[in-house]
Formats: C-alpha cells, structure tokens, sequence
C-alpha cells in the first residue's frame, strides 16, 4: 500500500538535492595559462593583456568563453610584442584539459625585430643652438641600428620637449613627431622635429606683507632677475617658504600674461601663521617609564624671522627645560643661528647629575649633509660610584647628519648617519681636557614583500688626561631600550671598587632585528644585541637577544620586547616597551 508522501518531505529532499548541487565540483576547477619564450618584461606585458588570463576565474564554468578566449591569444599575444620591437612572432598554442582543470599553452619564437634605419631629431628655433639642448641630443638613447621600441621612443619624445620647457622654451611644439614602422619590410623610421620658441625668464618676484621683511623673503628665491625661466625653481620656492613654518599658506604665481621683453614676474602671496604655537607630548618607555613635554614658541617675535622658545620634559629619571633664540642667516631655507640655555637633571641606577648649560650653534645643510657647529659652556655637579664632582666645560663640537627615508616614523627603506666631534681644554674655563668621538649608524631595508630588517652600529672613544673629572653626561654607558636590550639602562660599562657602573672611555654596540608583517598593523620581530662602554676596546661584549611584538601606531611603532641577556649565566629577562620613530 502507498504511503502518501507529505509535501515537508518532499520540500526536505529538494533542498537536499539543492545542497548537494552546490557543493559538488564545478564543470571546470580551474584554468592555468602558461607563456613561454619571452623574457619577464615581454612576458609581463603579454599576461597583463591576454583576456584569457585575466578572466579566468570568471571562465571556470564556460567553456565555449573560454575557447573563444584562448583563440583570441594570439592576436593579443601579437599587440603586446610590438611596443618591444616585434611585429612578426610565430606562436603555437594549445589547450588541454584534464579532469576538471585546463591547461592554455602558448609557445611564443618573438622573431627578428624591426630595427631604426633612420632616426631624425632636430631642434629649431632660438633653441636649436643651446648648448644643453645639444649636450642632450648628444645623449640620445634612440640610435640607427637600435630596435624600434615605443616606450623608448616615447621617453626621448617626452623628455626633449620637457627639458627644453625647464630651460625657460616655454611654447616648445613638436612640427613633427612620428615614429614609422615597415614591419613587413622590417624597419622603422623615427622623425622629431622640435620647434622650441624663445627662451623666457624670470622678471621680478614680488611678496605681499607677510610680517617678514622683504630682504629675508628674498634670500629664499633660488634664481635672479634675468635667470632662464624654471618651473622647477617655482616649486623649490614654494618648498622653501611652506617648510619656513612662518606661512600657513603659499602661493606662487607666475604672470606670464604681463611678461615683459620674454621676462616673466613672479607674484608670492603669503598667509602667516598664528605666531604663537603650544604643543604636548607623552610617551612611555621601560628605561624613562612614563614621560611627557611641554612646548611653547614664539614663530615671529619680529621682522627678521626671529623666534624664541621653550620646552620642558620629564620622566622617572630625567628632568629638564631648555630656553632657545634662533634666527635665520645667509640662506633661510638651511642656516640657522640659536642661543641655547638648558637645565638638566638625570638620577638613574648608575648617574646623579645636575647640569646647566650655555651655548650657541650654527646649522646649515651642505650637499644633503646636515652641520651643526657649536660652543657650549656647561657645569654639571655629578655622582657616579664614589666619584662625587662638579666639573666645568667649555666644549666646541661639531655634529654632521644624514637622513634619508621614505617615512622617518615608520619606514620600509632609509638610513641615519650621524657624526660627533667634541672636545675641551684645560685652563679655558674647563678643568679637564678631553677629546671624544662618536659615530651612529641604523639601515633599514625590505626583506621580501612583509618583512624589514633593522641595523644600527655605534662607535665612540674619548681622550682624557684626567678621567675622574669626565662628568657623567660624557662618559659612555651601554644597555637599555636603545642599547643593548637584556640589560638595565646604563648598565654595562667598566665599575669602581664598590661595584657600580662608572662609564667608560669607549662605546661598541651593534644590532641586527628582523620584523614582519602579520596582520594589519602588527608586527613580529627576532633580535640581537651585542656591545659595551669599555676603557679598553679588547675587553669584553656583552650580548641580549629576544623576539618582541610591533604595533604600528599613528605616531610611529610601538615595541614590545622580552629580551634575555644571554652572556650572563642566568640568562635574565627583562621587558623593554618603547615608542619612538624609525629614524
């Protein structure tokens, strides 16, 4: 007898079906294109436009797509060679399948080339004539014999029309530019013809009143009345007056349009900043615990550009204020001159010190190299170990630096170098004589698409005659965040009869670090360390080693270490936690 079949049952069973539909395999799992007998350039190009390639996932379960795809490869295969030179290839294809995946074969033989018979680029007009004009087509990367190659042929257009416009040929045209191809024949013509005009040049530049006098805004324009015409220069100037700080708006308008025997007037407007500027900062690190800022400066106490500020910063070991006076000299944009009074307090596990100082300095960049000349009268009363002192300095220094990075917070590529000489003498307001060097160093580079390593080095000796009287702010000390990680800070460095780390007349310490990406902003990292202060450099390193977790946060990355200071016998481990830019 039949059992009626309910309609829930039979709902049950064609969801059933439905279910397993879905999960069973698909007509086509999967499709893979092979290109063979180009180089990676070459090949690159012909994958970027092969539609079978880049359509592929969406031709899993069509394969009357998929073989009209396929079928149009060679005539894509054929567009992509000819921006390299190769209109007549020979290509052999085949598709296959097995199973549910198929296989796109193409064999590809890219031919001869067609080569330049004939290459014509001339330059007419006031230009034609211009040395550096000339010095360029001299230069030329497009030569008879060469193959005839578009992107190449496209770059020399560009560029000649580019530099001519830079020297100051502003109505530079092209009367002809054609690159002619035979590829039957197998030749190809190229024929540029540059109609240059006449060369224009910079009229008078004119500021509205900004509250800067117009002598200190003139020393920021990098050209003269009469110089070749620049677009380049123009946006050096606006570089230079917007990185001032002085502006919080700048505009540079050149006006052709009232150009006067080809001399074109240059017009800057000028909004100045608030002169007032506060500012506030808090961080934390394991070596200082919690510490914060305070800032104030005054941006433009008068015409001349000149500013005055102060600061003051603290934290568990460290107190101090600082009062400045600077002003701009010869260039603006890199010369500073600043009077410098500070007052300085630092007690850790190894230094008490009081220090007070006065000095001026001299900043200006050369050649990418940032130098900064100073002379620093300074008395520091200071406690280490049984030394207990008040010594008095007057110290000349000079500090050279270099950065260079593509974000000095956080950055995947860029270096620091920096380079210190400073020293004192005995009988001129100093009571000890001393010589010190000193020299920091830190890379980093990419490893791989979500790694980076880090490496930093730094290197520092003194010459004293009489080190009891080195106060403590000049002496060497190793570990800590920043140091030798494993270790307390300042706690590596040569010790007195009662135990304590006194400092030492020389500094060694290096580091390797590599980190990677995880996830987001988090970051992984493994680490050494090694290196100590020392009064003789045969003397021992110590080293700490240990992995650690990065956060990178909108003001630079957090680091989380545990680190352990593996040249001890016990191994101990200590956290290290900063907040602090790559470079």
């Amino acid at each position: 007898m039949a059992h009626p079949i309910s309609c829930q049952t039979i709902l049950r069973q064609f969801c059933l079906l439905a279910a397993l539909l879905c999960v069973s395999p698909a007509a086509v799992a999967g499709i893979e294109v092979a290109v063979r007998g180009l180089d990676s350039e070459m090949q690159n190009n012909v994958l970027a436009l092969l539609t079978i390639e880049q359509q592929k996932a969406q031709l899993a379960d069509n394969e009357v797509r998929l073989r009209r795809y396929f079928s149009r490869g060679r005539r894509e295969i054929a567009q992509a060679l000819q921006p390299f030179g190769y209109y007549r290839p020979a290509i052999k294809a085949d598709l296959s399948r097995k199973g549910n995946d198929w296989m796109a074969v193409y064999d590809i033989d890219p031919g001869e080339p067609v080569r330049l018979r004939a290459v014509d680029v001339r330059l007419e007009g006031p230009g034609g004539e211009d040395p550096r004009l000339r010095e360029f087509l001299k230069d030329l990367t497009l030569k008879k014999g060469d193959i005839a190659e578009h992107p190449r042929y496209e770059k020399v257009k560009r560029t000649l029309q580019s530099q001519a416009l830079e020297l100051g040929y502003l109505d530079a045209e092209y009367q002809t530019h054609e690159l002619r191809i035979d590829a039957d024949a197998g030749w190809a013509e190229i024929s540029l013809h540059l109609v240059t005009g006449p060369r224009f040049a910079f009229g008078p530049v004119s500021f509205n009143d900004a509250g800067l006098t117009p002598e200190l805004l003139t020393r920021y324009v990098p050209f003269e009345d009469g110089d070749a015409y620049s677009n380049r220069k123009l946006l050096e100037l606006n570089r230079a007056l917007s990185d001032s700080d002085y502006f919080s708006r700048v505009d540079v308008i050149p006006r052709r349009e009232a150009a006067t025997d080809l001399r074109i007037p240059v017009d800057i407007v000028l909004a100045p900043r608030k002169r007032q500027r506060y500012t506030a900062g808090i961080g934390f690190g394991t070596d200082t615990g919690v510490r914060g800022s305070l800032g104030w400066e005054h941006r433009r106490i008068n015409r001349r550009g000149h500013r005055l500020g102060a600061g003051f910063k603290a934290s568990q070991i460290q107190q101090g204020i600082n009062l400045s006076y600077n002003f701009p000299i010869r260039n603006p944009r890199t010369d500073r001159l600043a009077i410098d009074a500070s007052s300085r307090r630092e007690d850790t596990d190894s230094v008490d010190s009081r220090t007070h100082a006065l000095g001026i300095n001299r900043t200006r960049v050369r050649d990418r190299w940032r130098e900064n000349l100073s002379l620093t009268y300074q008395k520091e009363d200071f406690t280490v170990g049984l030394t207990d002192e008040t010594t008095n300095l007057l110290m000349p220094a000079i500090t050279l630096s270099r950065v260079r990075a593509d974000n000095r917070m956080v950055a995947s590529r860029g270096y620091r170098l920096q380079f210190d000489l400073r020293g004192a003498v005995a009988g001129l307001l100093s009571d000890t004589s001393f010589v010190q060097a000193r020299a920091d160093a830190k890379w980093i580079v990419p490893a791989g698409a979500n790694g980076r390593v880090l490496a930093r080095g730094t290197m520092g000796s003194s010459w004293v005659s009489e080190f009891r009287e080195l106060p403590a702010s000049q002496r060497f000390f190793a570990g800590g965040d920043q140091s030798v990680r494993g270790f307390d800070l300042d706690d590596l460095g040569p010790r007195d009869s009662s135990g304590e780390v006194v400092g030492g007349r020389h500094l060694l310490v290096g580091s390797l670090e590599y980190e990677h990406r995880i996830r987001g902003p988090w970051r992984v990292a493994a680490f050494v360390d090694t290196g100590n202060a020392f009064d003789a450099f045969d003397e021992g390193l110590e080293t700490g080693a240990g992995v650690g977790v990065r956060w990178q946060s909108p003001v630079g990355m957090v680091r989380v270490d545990v680190a352990a200071a593996i040249s001890e016998s016990d191994n101990p481990l200590r956290l290290h936690i900063t907040l602090v830019p790559d470079l």
